[in-house]
Protein backbone atom coordinates (compact mmCIF):
# COMPACT_ATOMS: atom_id res chain seq x y z
CA UNK A 1 0.00 0.00 0.00
CA UNK A 2 3.25 2.59 0.86
CA UNK A 3 4.76 2.18 -2.91
CA UNK A 4 1.20 1.68 -4.51
CA UNK A 5 0.27 5.41 -2.62
CA UNK A 6 2.74 7.13 -5.12
CA UNK A 7 0.49 7.07 -7.53
CA UNK A 8 -1.01 10.04 -6.03
CA UNK A 9 2.81 12.28 -7.49
CA UNK A 10 4.09 10.10 -10.21
CA UNK A 11 3.48 7.73 -12.88
CA UNK A 12 1.29 4.73 -11.37
CA UNK A 13 3.16 1.91 -10.41
CA UNK A 14 0.80 -0.23 -11.66
CA UNK A 15 3.55 -3.26 -12.71
CA UNK A 16 4.57 -3.45 -9.13
CA UNK A 17 0.72 -3.86 -8.45
CA UNK A 18 0.67 -6.87 -10.77
CA UNK A 19 3.85 -8.73 -8.84
CA UNK A 20 2.80 -7.49 -4.92
CA UNK A 21 -0.71 -9.06 -5.37
CA UNK A 22 0.12 -12.36 -7.23
CA UNK A 23 2.61 -12.74 -3.38
CA UNK A 24 -0.12 -11.52 -1.35
CA UNK A 25 -2.48 -13.62 -2.33
CA UNK A 26 -0.32 -16.23 -2.38
CA UNK A 27 0.87 -15.74 1.58
CA UNK A 28 -2.99 -15.62 2.43
CA UNK A 29 -3.62 -18.75 0.77
CA UNK A 30 -0.98 -20.58 2.78
CA UNK A 31 -3.00 -19.34 5.71
CA UNK A 32 -6.07 -21.09 4.21
CA UNK A 33 -4.21 -24.33 3.38
CA UNK A 34 -3.39 -23.81 7.77
CA UNK A 35 -7.26 -24.09 8.32
CA UNK A 36 -7.95 -26.97 5.43
CA UNK A 37 -5.26 -28.84 7.89
CA UNK A 38 -7.16 -27.57 11.53
CA UNK A 39 -10.56 -29.00 9.53
CA UNK A 40 -8.73 -32.45 8.45
CA UNK A 41 -7.79 -32.44 11.69
CA UNK A 42 -10.87 -32.06 13.30
CA UNK A 43 -13.23 -34.70 11.16
CA UNK A 44 -10.19 -37.15 12.31
CA UNK A 45 -11.19 -36.22 15.95
CA UNK A 46 -14.93 -35.96 14.92
CA UNK A 47 -15.22 -32.67 16.00
CA UNK A 48 -17.96 -31.24 13.79
CA UNK A 49 -18.09 -27.77 15.57
CA UNK A 50 -13.95 -27.09 15.08
CA UNK A 51 -14.74 -28.62 11.70
CA UNK A 52 -16.88 -25.82 10.78
CA UNK A 53 -15.34 -23.13 12.40
CA UNK A 54 -11.87 -23.78 10.16
CA UNK A 55 -14.22 -24.13 7.04
CA UNK A 56 -15.44 -20.91 7.76
CA UNK A 57 -12.18 -19.07 8.36
CA UNK A 58 -10.74 -21.32 5.32
CA UNK A 59 -13.10 -19.97 2.90
CA UNK A 60 -12.08 -16.12 4.51
CA UNK A 61 -8.65 -16.34 3.57
CA UNK A 62 -9.75 -17.79 0.06
CA UNK A 63 -11.82 -15.04 -0.49
CA UNK A 64 -9.12 -11.88 0.64
CA UNK A 65 -6.65 -14.27 -1.63
CA UNK A 66 -8.68 -14.17 -4.77
CA UNK A 67 -9.68 -10.59 -4.17
CA UNK A 68 -6.29 -9.59 -3.84
CA UNK A 69 -5.47 -11.64 -6.75
CA UNK A 70 -8.50 -10.17 -8.67
CA UNK A 71 -6.62 -6.31 -7.87
CA UNK A 72 -2.91 -7.70 -9.64
CA UNK A 73 -5.03 -8.72 -12.32
CA UNK A 74 -6.56 -5.06 -12.81
CA UNK A 75 -3.82 -3.82 -12.34
CA UNK A 76 -2.19 -5.64 -15.14
CA UNK A 77 -5.28 -4.06 -17.30
CA UNK A 78 -3.97 -0.08 -15.98
CA UNK A 79 -0.33 -0.88 -16.75
CA UNK A 80 -0.85 -2.65 -20.58
CA UNK A 81 -4.31 -3.88 -22.11
CA UNK A 82 -6.78 -6.52 -20.81
CA UNK A 83 -5.79 -9.85 -22.21
CA UNK A 84 -8.40 -12.09 -25.05
CA UNK A 85 -8.23 -9.54 -27.35
CA UNK A 86 -4.72 -8.34 -29.67
CA UNK A 87 -1.43 -8.96 -27.97
CA UNK A 88 0.15 -5.99 -26.73
CA UNK A 89 3.61 -4.83 -28.17
CA UNK A 90 6.43 -5.48 -25.42
CA UNK A 91 8.99 -3.39 -25.65
CA UNK A 92 11.46 -5.12 -22.80
CA UNK A 93 11.86 -8.55 -21.49
CA UNK A 94 10.21 -6.70 -18.43
CA UNK A 95 6.90 -6.20 -19.82
CA UNK A 96 6.01 -9.79 -20.74
CA UNK A 97 7.20 -10.73 -17.50
CA UNK A 98 4.70 -8.47 -15.77
CA UNK A 99 1.76 -9.49 -18.47
CA UNK A 100 3.18 -13.31 -17.38
CA UNK A 101 2.27 -13.00 -13.74
CA UNK A 102 -1.29 -10.51 -14.54
CA UNK A 103 -2.01 -13.60 -16.47
CA UNK A 104 -1.01 -15.69 -13.12
CA UNK A 105 -3.32 -13.34 -10.92
CA UNK A 106 -6.27 -13.67 -13.09
CA UNK A 107 -6.25 -17.40 -13.21
CA UNK A 108 -5.17 -17.92 -8.95
CA UNK A 109 -8.14 -15.02 -8.22
CA UNK A 110 -10.53 -17.72 -10.44
CA UNK A 111 -9.17 -20.53 -8.99
CA UNK A 112 -9.82 -19.37 -5.12
CA UNK A 113 -13.29 -17.37 -5.55
CA UNK A 114 -14.48 -20.57 -6.85
CA UNK A 115 -13.27 -22.32 -3.73
CA UNK A 116 -14.41 -19.65 -1.14
CA UNK A 117 -18.04 -20.54 -2.51
CA UNK A 118 -17.58 -17.03 -5.18
CA UNK A 119 -17.70 -14.62 -2.35
CA UNK A 120 -15.11 -12.20 -4.50
CA UNK A 121 -17.59 -12.47 -8.02
CA UNK A 122 -14.79 -12.83 -10.17
CA UNK A 123 -16.00 -12.29 -13.55
CA UNK A 124 -16.06 -15.91 -15.35
CA UNK A 125 -14.82 -14.85 -18.52
CA UNK A 126 -11.18 -14.03 -17.47
CA UNK A 127 -10.15 -17.46 -17.02
CA UNK A 128 -10.90 -17.50 -21.09
CA UNK A 129 -9.14 -14.22 -21.33
CA UNK A 130 -6.22 -15.81 -19.58
CA UNK A 131 -5.93 -18.18 -22.05
CA UNK A 132 -6.13 -16.52 -24.92
CA UNK A 133 -3.06 -14.20 -23.67
CA UNK A 134 -1.10 -16.35 -22.95
CA UNK A 135 -0.71 -17.37 -26.57
CA UNK A 136 1.32 -13.83 -26.78
CA UNK A 137 4.16 -15.41 -24.74
CA UNK A 138 6.56 -17.62 -26.10
CA UNK A 139 6.21 -20.81 -23.79
CA UNK A 140 9.43 -22.22 -23.98
CA UNK A 141 10.92 -18.55 -23.29
CA UNK A 142 8.71 -18.60 -20.08
CA UNK A 143 9.36 -22.09 -18.26
CA UNK A 144 6.62 -23.30 -20.23
CA UNK A 145 4.16 -21.71 -18.01
CA UNK A 146 1.88 -19.98 -21.29
CA UNK A 147 1.36 -23.61 -22.26
CA UNK A 148 0.70 -24.73 -18.69
CA UNK A 149 -1.76 -21.81 -18.68
CA UNK A 150 -3.85 -22.56 -21.24
CA UNK A 151 -3.83 -26.32 -20.53
CA UNK A 152 -5.00 -25.63 -17.15
CA UNK A 153 -7.89 -23.62 -18.24
CA UNK A 154 -8.66 -26.51 -20.92
CA UNK A 155 -9.05 -29.17 -18.68
CA UNK A 156 -10.99 -27.20 -16.43
CA UNK A 157 -13.10 -25.40 -18.17
CA UNK A 158 -16.37 -28.07 -20.39
CA UNK A 159 -16.13 -27.48 -24.05
CA UNK A 160 -12.78 -25.27 -24.39
CA UNK A 161 -10.18 -28.20 -25.07
CA UNK A 162 -9.35 -27.93 -28.52
CA UNK A 163 -9.80 -31.05 -31.12
CA UNK A 164 -6.33 -31.56 -32.07
CA UNK A 165 -4.54 -30.79 -28.77
CA UNK A 166 -4.61 -33.22 -25.73
CA UNK A 167 -4.18 -30.49 -22.88
CA UNK A 168 -2.75 -33.29 -20.54
CA UNK A 169 0.04 -33.86 -22.93
CA UNK A 170 0.62 -30.13 -23.01
CA UNK A 171 0.63 -29.50 -19.18
CA UNK A 172 3.24 -32.69 -19.21
CA UNK A 173 5.28 -30.66 -21.56
CA UNK A 174 5.48 -27.66 -19.66
CA UNK A 175 6.39 -29.03 -16.70
CA UNK A 176 9.41 -30.54 -18.05
CA UNK A 177 10.09 -27.45 -19.52
CA UNK A 178 9.76 -25.63 -16.28
CA UNK A 179 12.09 -28.27 -14.80
CA UNK A 180 14.99 -27.57 -17.24
CA UNK A 181 14.89 -24.23 -16.64
CA UNK A 182 14.71 -24.14 -12.81
CA UNK A 183 11.45 -22.90 -12.39
CA UNK A 184 8.53 -24.74 -10.86
CA UNK A 185 5.15 -22.74 -11.58
CA UNK A 186 3.65 -24.85 -14.17
CA UNK A 187 4.36 -27.84 -11.34
CA UNK A 188 1.84 -25.80 -9.14
CA UNK A 189 -0.46 -25.02 -11.83
CA UNK A 190 -0.68 -29.33 -12.65
CA UNK A 191 -1.06 -30.03 -8.87
CA UNK A 192 -4.24 -27.78 -8.65
CA UNK A 193 -5.73 -29.21 -11.26
CA UNK A 194 -4.88 -33.08 -10.14
CA UNK A 195 -5.91 -31.91 -6.57
CA UNK A 196 -9.39 -30.22 -8.21
CA UNK A 197 -10.53 -33.64 -10.51
CA UNK A 198 -9.08 -36.02 -7.24
CA UNK A 199 -6.45 -37.51 -9.40
CA UNK A 200 -4.42 -38.76 -6.20
CA UNK A 201 -1.55 -40.77 -7.63
CA UNK A 202 -0.05 -38.08 -10.33
CA UNK A 203 -0.32 -35.47 -7.73
CA UNK A 204 1.78 -37.43 -5.48
CA UNK A 205 4.05 -38.68 -8.33
CA UNK A 206 4.24 -35.03 -9.12
CA UNK A 207 5.13 -34.17 -5.79
CA UNK A 208 8.45 -36.33 -5.32
CA UNK A 209 9.29 -35.17 -9.27
CA UNK A 210 9.08 -31.30 -7.68
CA UNK A 211 11.19 -32.69 -5.01
CA UNK A 212 13.50 -34.74 -6.96
CA UNK A 213 14.46 -31.86 -9.49
CA UNK A 214 14.58 -29.16 -6.57
CA UNK A 215 17.47 -31.19 -5.21
CA UNK A 216 19.19 -31.62 -8.43
CA UNK A 217 18.87 -29.12 -10.96
CA UNK A 218 19.71 -25.71 -10.55
CA UNK A 219 17.49 -22.58 -9.37
CA UNK A 220 16.60 -19.55 -11.26
CA UNK A 221 18.43 -16.97 -9.02
CA UNK A 222 16.78 -14.07 -11.44
CA UNK A 223 12.87 -15.12 -10.65
CA UNK A 224 13.84 -16.50 -7.10
CA UNK A 225 10.78 -15.11 -5.84
CA UNK A 226 8.14 -16.87 -8.03
CA UNK A 227 10.03 -20.34 -7.32
CA UNK A 228 9.39 -19.36 -3.88
CA UNK A 229 5.69 -19.34 -4.29
CA UNK A 230 5.61 -22.62 -5.56
CA UNK A 231 7.32 -24.10 -3.28
CA UNK A 232 5.03 -23.15 -0.39
CA UNK A 233 1.94 -23.68 -2.38
CA UNK A 234 3.44 -27.88 -3.52
CA UNK A 235 4.46 -28.02 -0.24
CA UNK A 236 1.02 -26.90 1.72
CA UNK A 237 -1.07 -29.76 -1.52
CA UNK A 238 1.50 -32.36 0.10
CA UNK A 239 0.62 -31.25 3.81
CA UNK A 240 -2.86 -31.37 3.19
CA UNK A 241 -2.44 -34.94 1.39
CA UNK A 242 0.03 -36.04 4.36
CA UNK A 243 -3.32 -35.16 6.75
CA UNK A 244 -5.94 -36.68 4.60
CA UNK A 245 -4.24 -39.96 5.15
Amino acid sequence: PFLLSFSRVTTPPDQLAILFYLVAGSCTEFQAHEQELRYLRAIYAKNSIEAQDARIAQQRFLQLAARRQLTGYYALLSAMSEPGGKCPEFSADNDEFYWLVGLLDGIQATINDIASGGQVEVPMDIAAKVGRGAGCLDTERWWGVPAAIQAAIWITIPGNEPVDIDPRLVLQQSIQMGAEQGMAVSHVLAAKIYLGQGKTAELKQLIRNYVEQSSSAIKNQKFAVLNQVARVQIQAISDRLWTEA
